[in-house]
Parts: C-alpha cells; structure tokens; sequence
C-alpha cells in the first residue's frame, strides 16, 4: 500500500461511497443515543439546525471545492501554508488533532456509559474493546477501508434506525393516531421556539449556530474533506455533498421519531429512572426480541466505529502529512506510511484514554458536551479557509492574529457569559474574521501614511 492508498484512496471513491462515508462519520453514537434522548426530554426544536446544511453546500461547492480540488492537496490544511505559512497551517492543523481526540474520546465513552447503565456492561471494557477493534482495521486499511466499513455500518445503523421507529409507533397505545396524540399533546412535535433570547435554542440561534457550524464542518473539517477529494473530480466531490445533505436531513428524522417514540411507549410503559442519554438503549435491551436486540446492538456498534475509524484516518493524515513530512519532505515513501500506522495507534489510543477520564466526569447531555466542543475547537479553523478563499488582501499575521483573538473570545463567552452553545461556532468565525480585517485595514493605512507617493500611485 501506498500512502496516497491510506490518505486518499488514490482518489478512487465513488460519489455515493464518498457521501455515505461522510453521512456515517457524522451520524456517530452521540447521534444515535443522544438525539433520541434529547427528543424524549424535549422536543425537535434542535432539528432545523440540520435544514441550513443545503443552505451552505451551494457555497462549498461553488467555491471551496474547486480551491481544494486545485489544490490536489491531501490534508487540507496545506492550504493554508500554500495561502498564508507553515505556522498558520501546523497551528490549524494541531488544533484539529485536537479536536479528533476529544472527539474520539466522546463517541467512545457514549455507548460504554449507556451500556453500563442498562445492560451491566463493565464501562472501561466495553470503552476498550470498541476502540481497540477500530484501531486495528483503520491501521491496517487506511481510507479505503474506513470508507467501505462506513457504508456497510451506516446501512446498519440506517435499517436499525428504521425498525426502532416502526416499533416504537406499533407499540405504542393507539398505534400512530395515539403516538400523534401524545407527542401532540406534550408538544414534543415542536420545531421552533420562537424565543428571541440568546440563551437557549430559539429559532434564530439555531438558524444563526446551523449555518456556522455547517460551513465550518464542510469546509475545515478534515474527516468531510477528506472524503469529497477523495473523489475523480469536482462534480463526483458535488454530487456526494449533495447525497451527504440529504440522506442526513432525511435519516435524522427516525433519530428524532425514535425519542419521541420512547415517550409515548413509556408513557404506557414502565421505564426506571435513567440519566437521559441510557433510554434508548434500555428500551433496545429490554423491550425488544433477543434478535433485534442484538441487530440494534450492531447498529449502535457500527454509529461509533464508522465515526471512531474516521477520526483517526483523518488525524493520522493531518499530522504525517502536516508534520512528518512537512518537515521531512524526502522522507521515503514506505516510512511515511509506517508513520501514519503508528500515529492511528497512538491518536486512537489518545482518545481512548480521554474516553476512560471521562469516565470520572458528570455530564448531563452528551450532545450539548459535543456541540460545545465542536464551537470552542473548530471556529478558529473555519475562518481560517474563509480568509483564504474570500479575502485575498489577508497575509499570514493578520490571519494568525484574527484566529487568535477568535478564538480567545469564544472560550470568554464560554467561561462568562449564558449565551446558547449553538452560537459559539458564528462568534468564533465572525471574530476571527472581522478582527483581521480590521488588522488588514490598519496596517494598510499605516502603510499609506508612511508611503504617500505609494498612496497616490494606488
């Protein structure tokens, strides 16, 4: 195997292989039980934040696509050295290795602490076995492998969601009309909470937080961009952006519809009490026959495997690609690709540890944890490629110090202020640009003033 077998596929990967790949890596175990759980509490008022997704795709497509494609880069953080320098591409891209562990970490510790809780799995167990299996076939296989395993796990996890909400309805007092009543009548149907306030998820918040968190997700993220360059050229890139949308608009409709079918199945059902992140996997250990129990277990299995194998595919090709060989550029080609092995392993293993000190942490909701993390870690890096694609007047020291101001203020917003995590993404990526914009037009006009014949020129 080659490295650009590991890193890229060799840019082989079917659109539609390339779009589930990228639906799977997103829909991880903190989709599959904690959008269920957030529903059974609440209600659908986080959904929408999934209709700005085709808000943004015709703006990734029509102009960051072609400025990766250009490119033929394979971590996309070489971008940013190609556009600014070394410094704002290895600080980008050691943010995002950052955020790959924590993220591992999470989708690792979701399903063990649910399992724990309902089915008397040993936690730390349950958190190594699934991370020690993912470890090794991502190592072994690299892309190609990730990306298949990804498009057999999300037609798993898919079917597995399918049933649970036709069972769920089925077996709900009055069947659908009775699940329509009682969802109807705790107002669990909601979409919108017309609030104004910035402190919870109104209508505006999640509008304002979907579209910043989308266009940071689709254009930063390693983990997607890996994906669409992985492609033959721009209109497969295109069309797999477009399958991703919809299958995921459309999917987490059954992620919602099963937390609303918890609620009215156990409003006639007896349910103990359960931190809300472990009712869905009660209700599939102890409700369901012993068959589609276990099909669902592998379906939950498969959600943090597809999710856990990307993440550290694409942290092992940010770091040997960013790194390894920036530093090293002769370095042979069969050493590259036993660096990236060897990273998989410690980054897995990384998150793996994280995961376990979680362990020890209170958390209430695994899916606000997340959106949190995602808003802190990822602001900086998606105004990085916004200055790089759209502000060609920005140089390296007024992108660094823009991502630097950025972020420092959406971590203050954060320690200080109520303010609703959806909006951390939108304040990081407006900071980050505004102030280096600002930066820009002040060293410009120093410059004039320093050189007035230069100003006159102009």
């Amino acid at each position: 195997m080659k490295t650009d077998d590991f890193f890229k596929a060799s840019g082989r990967i079917p659109s539609w292989a390339a779009a589930v790949s990228i639906y799977a890596t997103i829909i991880s175990s903190v989709t599959y039980l904690s959008i269920p759980a957030k529903a059974f509490a609440s209600d659908w008022t986080y959904y929408p934040m999934l209709l700005t997704i085709p808000l943004v795709i015709p703006f990734v497509v029509h102009r960051y696509l072609p400025y990766f494609h250009r490119s033929n880069c394979t971590s996309a953080y070489e971008l940013l050295e190609h556009r600014f320098s070394p410094i704002v591409r290895m600080t980008a891209s050691a943010l995002f290795c950052l955020y790959m562990v924590v993220r591992i970490a999470l989708v690792l510790y979701l399903p063990s602490l649910a399992l724990s809780r309902v089915g008397g799995w040993d936690l730390h167990f349950s958190i190594i076995t699934v991370a020690v299996i993912t470890i090794i076939y991502s190592t072994v296989g690299g892309l190609r492998a990730v990306v298949w395993g990804d498009v057999i796990q999300g037609g798993i996890f898919f079917v597995g969601a399918s049933f649970s909400v036709i069972y769920l309805i089925a077996n709900t007092q009055g069947g659908l009309f009775g699940f329509i009543d009682m969802s109807m009548a705790a107002d669990k149907l909601r979409l919108m909470d017309w609030d104004m306030t910035a402190t919870k998820a109104t209508w505006w918040v999640i509008l304002v937080g979907g579209i910043a968190s989308n266009l940071i997700s689709y254009t930063s993220d390693q983990t997607v961009i890996q994906r669409y360059i992985s492609t033959r050229d721009i209109k497969a890139s295109s069309h797999s952006l477009w399958i991703n949308a919809w299958l995921y608009i459309i999917s987490s409709i059954l992620f919602y519809a099963i937390g609303t079918g918890l609620y009215t199945f156990y409003s006639t059902h007896h349910l103990p009490p359960l931190e809300i992140d472990a009712v869905f996997p009660y209700f599939i250990v102890h409700e369901l026959p012993a068959g589609i129990s276990i099909f669902l277990m592998l379906a939950l299995a498969a959600a943090t495997m597809s999710t856990v194998s990307s993440c550290i595919n694409s942290l092992a090709t940010a770091f040997n690609v960013d790194f390894v060989k920036r530093l090293q550029p002769d370095i042979p080609d069969s050493k590259l690709l036993l660096s990236a092995r060897i990273t998989s392993i410690i980054g897995g293993l990384f998150g793996l540890t994280v995961a376990l000190m979680m362990s020890t942490w209170h958390i209430t909701s695994l899916l606000d944890y997340f959106n949190t993390s995602l808003g802190l870690l990822t602001s900086g890096l998606g105004s990085l490629f916004f200055m790089a694609v759209f502000m060609p007047r920005i140089n390296a020291r007024e992108a660094m110090a823009g991502f630097i101001v950025g972020e420092s203020v959406v971590f203050l917003v954060w320690l200080f202020t109520p303010l609703c995590f959806f909006l951390y993404g939108a304040i990081g990526l407006g900071v980050s640009i505004i102030s280096a914009y600002i930066l820009n037009l002040t060293y410009s006009n120093l410059s004039n003033k320093r050189n007035p014949l230069k100003q006159t020129q102009l």
